[in-house]
């Protein structure tokens, strides 16, 4: 930071060379004692103290323009203050409207105000909401695809056979009919089922519970969704309705 504000400085030293020879009030304020002090601190890295003497020479001449813009620099590169270094370079330019320095300030302000832009973007309660909606399904896809995957390696590991009589390898073929459901059976005539959700749970899984299909968790959701902020508000505990729906 301090290698940038002294950078700048010199940059800001070029632009007003000529001004200085010919006795400019650039020049004769930057002989201000206190200006010249704060300077000082500036290049011993102790911005503390230059920022208490260029706000000193501001309140013995508030018409004087220089200490504006050494604060600027500070607060632009060394505090992380936007607010104060778009103020200061204002005012610098308040007072001096004809400085050669004037295109320099205002690329300097534009990038303060593009940096104050991006925090306030990425401090929003609103953005923060989409992030964390967006982290929650791609939670909810990957658990999806690790269900996939395992349903898919399950399926494709043959049973072991049994051993028969005398040596010989007898196989035996459960038929699907008599496969146990793992899908939860409503009572006669009931159209919905009440589900109170526990650790590790999605709609997906949700979905695939009560369902055997995955992609069904907007039905579930909808049931469910003048409760829930989003999809991925679920809580342990909670008590959620599960319509039941035809094959």
């Amino acid at each position: 930071m301090r290698t940038i504000y002294i950078f700048l400085f010199a940059a800001l030293i070029i632009l007003t060379g000529c001004d200085k020879d010919t006795g400019s009030m650039e020049a004769r304020e930057e002989n201000d004692p206190n200006v010249l002090s704060g300077q000082q601190y500036v290049e011993q890295g102790n911005y503390e103290a230059a920022i208490e003497e260029f706000k000193r020479a501001i309140e013995l001449e508030p018409l004087m323009a220089r200490p504006h813009l050494d604060l600027a620099l500070i607060y632009q590169n060394n505090f992380s203050n936007p607010i104060h270094a778009i103020y200061h370079y204002d005012r610098y330019l308040e007072l001096r409207p004809d400085s050669e320095k004037a295109e320099f300030i205002n690329e300097q302000k534009l990038k303060v105000a593009q940096s104050l832009a991006n925090t306030l973007i990425n401090n929003s309660p609103e953005v923060k909401k989409v992030v964390q909606e967006r982290n929650t399904l791609i939670q909810q896809n990957n658990d999806l695809k690790r269900q996939l995957a395992a349903s898919l390696k399950s399926k494709s590991t043959p049973a072991a056979p049994a051993p028969g009589p005398s040596g010989q390898t007898v196989t035996t073929t459960v038929p699907k009919s008599a496969a146990p459901s793992a899908q939860p059976v409503p009572a006669a005539g009931q159209k919905h089922q009440i589900y109170h959700v526990v650790g590790g749970d999605t709609l997906t899984k949700i979905a695939i519970k009560f369902y055997s299909d995955a992609s069904k968790w907007d039905i579930i959701y909808e049931a469910n969704k003048e409760m829930m902020r989003g999809p991925g508000d679920l809580k342990v505990g909670q008590t959620i309705v599960i319509p039941m729906i035809g094959n």
